[in-house]
C-alpha cells in the first residue's frame, strides 16, 4: 500500500528507542513519511543500557522491519533458563530449545546498543529522517496537524504524531496532563557485562533466588558475562546517591552469600554506572487522542520480569503501523491498534507481576514456602509464556491475539 498521498503522510516519532525505530520502518514501508525526534545524542542512544533478551514473539517482529537475521547474527541465542534457589539447588529447568522449531526463531540475548545501532543502520539505509538532539518542548494537538516545539526550535508540524518516548514520556504529559503518574514496584535492578573466568553455560541463562536479591547471568565462548540482579527497596531513590564503586560493592553485598559463580562474576565488576528503579504504569484509560497516540512504554510500560518490554514495543508498531495503512480515518486506527493490543497487554502485565512477586521473598518463611511451591508453579508459568512467545505479528498484524495453543508450529 502506497500512502504517500493521503492527508497523514508526515508521522512525527518522539523517540528513537527499540519500538520508535521499528514503527519508522514499518511506515515507511507503507508510503508514509516518518520523521525521529530524539532527546539523547545518537552516540548516547547507541550507549545506553546493557542488554535485554528478545523472546521469540519479538523476534519474529523484527521479521516485519526485515532486521531479523542481522539481530540473529549478532546477539546469542538463550535456549533455557534455570532458576536455583539461595543454595544453588536447582529449583526448574526451562527448556527453551525447541522454540525455532515451535515459534520460528530462538530467543536472543543482545546488547541494547547493537540493536539500536541495528535498527538505526537501517532507518538511515531507507531514508528515515532521525533529528538526534531533538528534546520536544510543547505539543499542541490540533484539529488538521499536530505541532512540535523542540530545543532546535518552533513550530515544526506533523499530520500525526506517535509518542514513543518511554515511561516517563513527555508527549503523554502534554497530551493526557491528568494521568496517574508510574508508580514504583518496590524493586531496583542493575546489571553489567564483563569479562569473568567462569564456566560457559551454553545458552543457559542462570537465575537464583538470593537471599537478599535476585541474580541471572549467561555466558559463552564467544561472549563475556551478560549479568543482571534485582533487589527489593523502600523508594526509588535508595541507591541513586552511590557512585558507580560504590553501587558495585553495594551489589556485591547483597550477593556475598549467592552460590558460585555468582560471587567471582560480581568480584570482577568493579563499577556499576547507574541503578534502574522499576515501575509499573497503572492502566491508562485511553492511549490516543485527535492525531496524538501512545506506543509502548508510555502506554503501557512492562517491568522486566517476563522479558517482554520491547517485544511488545515492536508488536505495538508492526499493529499500528498496519492498521494506519488500512484505512484513511487515523481515529479508527489509533481505535483498532488499542483494541487489539490491549488484552495481549494485559496477559503480559499479569505475568510479569507474578514474576516480580517472586523476587520480592525475603523472610526465612517466605523463602521457604518460594522454594517449595515454584518447582509446582513453574509449569503453569511455562505455558503462559509459550502462548506469547507463539504470537507472529509479522504474519498477520491485524488478527485478534485471543488464544494460541502451545506448541502451534510455525514455518521460519
Amino acid at each position: 500500500m502506497n500512502r504517500a498521498k493521503t492527508p497523514e503522510a508526515t508521522i512525527g516519532i518522539c523517540g528513537a528507542g527499540v519500538g520508535g525505530l521499528a514503527l519508522a520502518l514499518r511506515l515507511a514501508r507503507f508510503g508514509f513519511h516518518p520523521v525521529l525526534f530524539e532527546a539523547r545524542s545518537k552516540e548516547a542512544a547507541l550507549s545506553e543500557g546493557e542488554f535485554l533478551t528478545l523472546a521469540s514473539n519479538g523476534m519474529n517482529g523484527l521479521r516485519a522491519v526485515d532486521c531479523y537475521e542481522e539481530v540473529l547474527r549478532q546477539g546469542l541465542e538463550t535456549r533455557a533458563i534455570e532458576l536455583c534457589n539461595a543454595r544453588g539447588k536447582r529449583l526448574a529447568l526451562i527448556d527453551q530449545n525447541d522454540h525455532l522449531a515451535a515459534f520460528g526463531t530462538p530467543a536472543v540475548t543482545i546488547r541494547r546498543g547493537v540493536l539500536t545501532r541495528i535498527l538505526i543502520e537501517k532507518c538511515q539505509a531507507e531514508g528515515i529522517t532521525i533529528q538526534f538532539g531533538r528534546r520536544v518542548t510543547k505539543v499542541d494537538n490540533h484539529a488538521h496537524a499536530v505541532t512540535l516545539n523542540s530545543s532546535e526550535g518552533t513550530g515544526l508540524a506533523v499530520d500525526l504524531l506517535v509518542a514513543a518516548d518511554g515511561l516517563r514520556s513527555f508527549v503523554r504529559t502534554q497530551i493526557f496532563p491528568d494521568y496517574t503518574q508510574p508508580q514504583f514496584t518496590g524493586l531496583i535492578g542493575t546489571g553489567g557485562i564483563v569479562d569473568a573466568e567462569i564456566p560457559d553455560t551454553n545458552g543457559v541463562m542462570r537465575m537464583t533466588f538470593g537471599e537478599k536479591a535476585f541474580f541471572g547471568y549467561i555466558k559463552t565462548a564467544s561472549h563475556p558475562v551478560y549479568w543482571f540482579d534485582s533487589f527489593p527497596a523502600d523508594t526509588p531513590e535508595a541507591v541513586r546517591a552511590l557512585e558507580p564503586a560504590a553501587l558495585a560493592a553495594h551489589v556485591r553485598e547483597m550477593h556475598a552469600d549467592d552460590p558460585e559463580p555468582n560471587r567471582s562474576i560480581l568480584q570482577a565488576v568493579g563499577q556499576v554506572e547507574r541503578s534502574y528503579p522499576i515501575f509499573d504504569m497503572p492502566q491508562l484509560p485511553v492511549w490516543s487522542s485527535g492525531r496524538v497516540v501512545l506506543l509502548g512504554d508510555a502506554a503501557h510500560a512492562i517491568g522486566p520480569h517476563a522479558g517482554q518490554g520491547a517485544s511488545m514495543a515492536i508488536e505495538d508498531a508492526v499493529v499500528l503501523s498496519s492498521c494506519l495503512a488500512a484505512t484513511l480515518d487515523h481515529g479508527a486506527a489509533f481505535a483498532r491498534y488499542e483494541a487489539l493490543r490491549r488484552p495481549r497487554i494485559a496477559r503480559v502485565v499479569k505475568l510479569t507481576r507474578q514474576n516480580a512477586s517472586r523476587k520480592r521473598k525475603n523472610s526465612r518463611l517466605s523463602l521457604f514456602l518460594r522454594d517449595l511451591l515454584l518447582p509446582l508453579l513453574i509449569p503453569m508459568t511455562v505455558r503462559a509464556s509459550r502462548r506469547l512467545f507463539a504470537y507472529r505479528v509479522d504474519l498477520d498484524p491485524l488478527e485478534a491475539n485471543t488464544s494460541f495453543e502451545s506448541g502451534r508450529k510455525y514455518a521460519a
